[in-house]
């Protein structure tokens, strides 16, 4: 027993060394990542081109609820004004351990605290690119005095940067990739997440190298062909929006590093991700780049606001501590976002209250 009690002691020891020292190096404590395994295979569903996948309609399990409109969101209420948000994995709310912190939520709550009768729905489907997030779009049934919120389509771009020269506007992930999403580790592997020693151990005997070379950028990137299938696909939804009479404006991408990082923040997005320059570097500047173009082609001649819904994560004093990965929100940063939302729509009057 003294042995067992000596063993347990010098662990303890070892591990506040360990937090100490992972707090001098990322500028940030250790947090504990807490993240939610979806059963995915159960509600996705396969179905033909041009969307490959839907989500089932009418789906509830302890983590996720869709809607019987294939959405995970709240039932729609008749008569109501709604506010759509299409988005992709991050706004669908992918790894969120805790549904009831969703970024939906909190900007409903924010609505009707403020007497703005709106109604938050969550047009964005794990996964989908440009086509199919467009094609999802034009089956929405959007009604006068509703807002759309869009923005350009960031897989698309992803996928056309990995497959460089082979890539076809409008291919989507392979259905295997999806279906990959779903995972469940074991109890003890959960269980050693909550030590910093053995979370280090694990990032340097970990499959992220392997992962990092799954996302390796292939020759012949298609600059302009990716950035002209794009807005015209944000063109298609911003032409859908007007013509049912609903007010559109664009947001930006909300990821946990900027345009270019400074030397200051590399050791907070390494605690985010240890292998975070694989996937920023050089894929930063394209991303952002395609955002300038849709403000200049799309939002600029038809005069659409711009929500800049990124600022005011980035300004938040937790920044590098609201991620679970470089895109995807825990439950702090999901509550962050929806604040941010609120405060860009009341920024840009957007928001409306009554019948006016």
């Amino acid at each position: 027993m003294p042995y067992l009690l000596l063993v347990v002691l010098i662990l303890v020891l070892v591990e506040v060394k360990t937090r100490r020292r992972y707090w001098e190096e990322h500028g940030v404590p250790f947090q504990i990542k807490r993240v939610g395994e979806y059963p995915y295979n159960e509600f996705i569903r396969e179905c033909g081109p041009p969307l490959h996948w839907t989500l089932k309609p009418d789906y509830a399990s302890r983590q996720v609820h869709i809607n019987t409109l294939g959405q995970r969101g709240p039932e729609p209420e008749t008569g109501r004004r709604k506010i759509w948000v299409v988005g992709e994995s991050e706004l669908f709310g992918a790894k969120l351990s805790d549904e009831n912190r969703i970024w939906f939520r909190r900007l409903q709550r924010a609505l009707d605290d403020g007497g703005y009768d709106y109604q938050v729905m969550n047009a964005s489907v794990i996964g989908y690119n440009a086509l199919q997030t467009a094609e999802s779009f034009m089956s929405l049934p959007l009604e006068r005095g509703d807002l759309v919120l869009v923005r350009p389509n960031m897989n698309e771009l992803s996928l056309a940067y990995m497959q460089g020269a082979e890539w076809q506007a409008g291919t989507p992930w392979p259905i295997a990739f999806i279906h990959k999403l779903q995972r469940s580790r074991p109890w003890y592997h959960k269980l050693l997440d909550c030590s910093c020693l053995a979370t280090l151990v694990r990032r340097r005997i970990s499959a992220d190298d392997e992962r990092a070379r799954v996302f390796t950028a292939k020759p012949g990137f298609q600059r302009d062909r990716l950035v002209g299938f794009v807005i015209e696909q944000l063109e298609r939804m911003v032409a859908y929006a007007e013509g049912r009479g609903a007010t559109v404006a664009l947001f930006d991408a909300i990821f946990s590093y900027d345009r270019e990082v400074q030397a200051e923040d590399e050791a907070k997005l390494a605690a985010i991700q240890s292998n975070w320059r694989h996937f920023v570097e050089g894929w930063s500047s394209e991303q952002y780049d395609l955002m300038d173009q849709a403000v200049a082609q799309v939002a600029a001649p038809k005069g659409l606001p711009v929500l800049r819904t990124a600022p005011h994560v980035w300004r938040h004093p937790l920044r590098y501590r609201l991620y679970l990965d470089l895109v995807h929100f825990n439950a702090e940063g999901h509550e962050v976002l929806g604040d941010a939302f609120f405060n860009e729509l009341c920024s840009h009057g957007l928001l409306q209250k009554g019948d006016q």
